[in-house]
C-alpha cells in the first residue's frame, strides 16, 4: 500500500518531516547558544530569543512575544509555526525552557574566579570569589583583593575609569542578599534602613518609614526635599539597581572622601569643589557642607552608562553596618564609637577598619543625603567622630545647612 495512513509514501512523508522538524529546532538551539556565549552569562533576554525566533517562523510579532512569555490568551496560536512548512508546528519548551533575562537589564557577563576582573574588561562584569558570592565590578576597576571572600570586604580599584586625579581610589562591595562565609552559616543581608539597639546593636529594618535622629528630630530618605538640603540623585534607581541581576549589591568608599588636589591638610571653610578622591594618601575632605559632599560625590564619577556615584545614602549606610555586623568579628559595631579622641586624623585612621572599610565610627562624622524634618537643621551626619564619645557608627544628627566645620566629611558610594 502506498497511501493511507500507513502507506509508504505516508511514512516517508512524516519521515521527512520529522527530519525538517528536527533541523528547525537544532538550528534555533545553535543561534540561542551562539547568543549566550556573546553575551557571556548564559542568559537570554526576550527580545534577543524573539530575533532568533522571527528568523524560522512565521507567527505575528505581538503572538511570538506571548509564546515567550507565556501569556497567550485561550484560543490563540501557542505553538511556533515554521515558515518553510506551517504543517510544522513546534512547542516553545522544545527550544529553549531555560531563563530569560529581564528586557531592561542585559545579561553582564560572569566570570568563574575574582582574577577575571583585571582592569581591562571593556564592559562591567560579573565575577565570583571561590565560595560562589557574585560581585558586580565596574568598567574601569579591578578587584584587589583577589584570595578574599566577600566576607572580608572585595576591594576594587579605579584603573581607568575617569582620570588620573580619581586613578587609584578604591571602593568596598556591600553584598545583598545571602553571603556564603568560610566554615560558617550563610547570612542574610537585606537592604533596608535600620535603628540598631543600645545594648545588642541587633537591627530593626525600618523601610521608608521616619526615624527619631539624635536631637529627636524625624528623618527619611526624600525623593526631593524643601528643607535646603541635598537629597540622592535618584533614590529610587539606586534601590531597583542595587537588587538586580545575579549579583546584588553596591560599593561604599574603602574610606572617608579625600581632596585628591590638596597637598597638606584642608583647615577652613571654602567654595573650593576639588576632585574627590577615595584613597589612603591623600588629605580627608573637611570642612564642607552637605550640598558640597553630594555635589562632589556625584560628579566623583557621574552617571556614566555604566554606573553612577553619589553621596552615601541611609540605605547604604544602614545596609553597610548590618553587613559589618554579620561578616565582621564586631556584632555590635553600630554601637562603637571614636577610636581617636579630640582632633581630626588628617590621613584617617588605621585601628578602626571592619571588612576592610575604614572609620564609619570614628574620625569624622560623615554627611548622608537622608533629610531631618526640620528647617533649621535637615542636614543628616552619621557615623562616630574624634570629638564626640556619645556618637556611634549607626547614629543619625541633623546640621544646618551651612555647617561646614572640622569634623564633617562625606562617602561617596557607587552602583551600577
Amino acid at each position: 500500500m502506498l497511501t493511507g495512513e500507513n502507506g509508504i509514501l505516508t511514512q516517508a512523508q512524516n519521515a521527512k518531516k520529522a527530519t525538517e522538524r528536527a533541523s528547525i529546532i537544532e538550528q534555533v538551539q545553535l543561534d540561542i547558544l551562539e547568543k549566550q556565549t556573546v553575551n557571556g552569562s548564559g542568559d537570554i533576554t526576550s527580545g534577543e530569543l524573539e530575533e532568533i525566533l522571527k528568523k524560522y517562523f512565521s507567527n505575528e510579532d505581538q503572538n511570538l512575544k506571548d509564546i515567550i512569555a507565556g501569556t497567550t490568551e485561550e484560543g490563540e496560536e501557542t505553538k511556533l509555526i515554521s515558515k518553510e512548512d506551517e504543517t510544522i508546528k513546534i512547542d516553545l519548551s522544545e527550544i529553549y525552557n531555560g531563563d530569560i533575562a529581564d528586557e531592561t537589564t542585559p545579561p553582564t557577563p560572569t566570570g568563574s574566579t575574582l582574577e577575571q576582573a583585571d582592569g581591562t574588561q571593556e564592559n562591567n562584569i560579573v565575577v565570583q570569589d571561590k565560595l560562589g558570592n557574585k560581585i558586580k565590578v565596574p568598567k574601569g576597576f579591578k578587584i584587589v583583593n583577589t584570595t578574599d571572600n566577600v566576607e572580608a570586604g572585595i576591594i576594587i580599584e579605579d584603573v581607568s575609569a575617569k582620570d588620573a586625579t580619581t586613578k587609584g581610589s578604591q571602593f568596598v562591595w556591600i553584598p545583598v542578599g545571602t553571603v556564603h562565609r568560610e566554615g560558617k552559616e550563610d547570612v542574610e543581608i537585606d537592604l533596608n534602613r535600620y535603628t540598631f539597639a543600645e545594648n545588642t546593636g541587633n537591627e530593626t529594618a525600618m523601610e521608608d518609614a521616619e526615624i527619631d535622629e539624635y536631637n529627636g528630630d524625624p528623618c527619611q530618605e526624600l525623593a526631593s526635599s524643601t528643607y535646603g538640603n541635598t537629597p540622592a540623585l535618584e533614590i529610587g534607581t539606586f534601590l531597583t539597581k542595587v537588587e538586580e541581576g545575579e549579583a546584588k549589591g553596591f560599593y561604599i568608599g574603602r574610606y572617608e572622601a579625600r581632596d585628591g588636589i590638596t597637598k597638606e591638610s584642608r583647615n577652613s571653610s571654602t567654595d573650593d569643589t576639588n576632585q574627590v578622591v577615595t584613597k589612603a594618601d591623600k588629605f580627608v575632605y573637611n570642612y564642607v557642607t552637605q550640598s558640597q559632599a553630594a555635589t562632589l560625590s556625584q560628579n566623583m564619577y557621574g552617571k556614566t552608562g555604566d554606573f553612577t556615584s553619589d553621596l552615601i545614602n541611609s540605605y547604604a549606610w544602614d545596609t553597610a553596618l548590618v553587613f559589618i555586623q554579620k561578616c565582621s568579628d564586631d556584632s555590635r559595631y553600630s554601637q562603637q564609637n571614636s577610636l581617636n579622641t579630640g582632633s581630626v586624623a588628617k590621613k584617617g585612621t588605621t585601628n578602626d577598619v571592619k571588612c576592610n572599610i575604614y572609620d564609619m565610627a570614628s574620625n569624622c562624622a560623615e554627611w548622608s543625603t537622608e533629610t531631618a524634618k526640620n528647617e533649621e537643621y535637615p542636614c543628616v551626619i552619621r557615623g562616630g567622630r574624634c570629638d564626640g564619645s556619645g556618637i556611634f557608627a549607626g547614629t543619625r544628627s541633623g546640621y544646618r545647612t551651612d555647617y561646614d566645620l572640622n569634623f564633617p566629611s562625606f562617602r561617596p558610594l557607587l552602583y551600577l
